[in-house]
């Protein structure tokens, strides 16, 4: 292969990956993923309400991300190797934040959804062991966060692992959505700043 051949094809696989058109595809493949569970909705919001004493924690993780960002991010983003992302944003969150406030709104009603299969997935299959834990944190590299965002999750994901092994999977579950909920409300409100 020569090395032409070589650059343009990761030229156009760049192009590819970082056109609104991978990313409205990534949703369409999300949601019909989605509604594949669609029968398990009404399941999951019972399992929502039984863990929802849990729910209280969630400042917890979503604390320690705010301290991460106002303290440790301003540092960590300088580091090439930490820095580095594939896709170069958060594919839940896709191209479109940097649109603002109406680049984000289409996809809330969607991402909330999404979470409640989602959420209830990573919980009951990476909160069994610290080294799955550990997968759940750096699979988060797949959706296109920065490897030190992969890191910042390890804590966290330790922090559900607790709250699964004490209360149960339904507990971490309402803990880990309500986290997410947070998230995309401080998302929204820098947004709209």
């Amino acid at each position: 292969m020569s090395s032409d051949f070589v650059q343009n094809l990761l030229f156009t696989l760049d192009g590819i990956v970082h056109s609104d058109g991978f990313v409205i595809g990534y949703y369409i493949f999300t949601v019909a993923t989605s509604l594949l569970l669609i029968k398990e909705t009404k399941q999951r919001a019972f399992d929502l309400a039984k863990g929802a004493k849990s729910m209280v924690y969630a400042p917890i993780p979503f604390g320690i991300m705010i301290a991460y960002f106002v303290f440790a991010y301003p540092i960590v983003e300088k580091i090439p190797i930490l820095n580095w992302s594939w896709l170069g944003y958060n594919i839940a969150f896709g191209p479109f934040a940097k649109d603002g406030f109406w680049g984000v709104l289409p996809f809330v009603p969607l991402l909330i959804y999404m979470f409640i299969h989602i959420n209830h997935a990573e919980e009951l299959y990476f909160r069994k062991s610290k080294k799955m834990v550990l997968v759940w944190a750096f699979t988060h590299i797949a959706m296109g966060i920065k490897v030190h965002m992969a890191l910042l999750l390890i804590p966290i994901g330790f922090l559900f692992k607790y709250i699964y092994d004490k209360k149960g999977v339904n507990h971490s579950y309402a803990m880990h959505f309500m986290t997410n909920v947070l998230v995309v409300a401080a998302l929204f409100f820098t947004l709209t700043r």
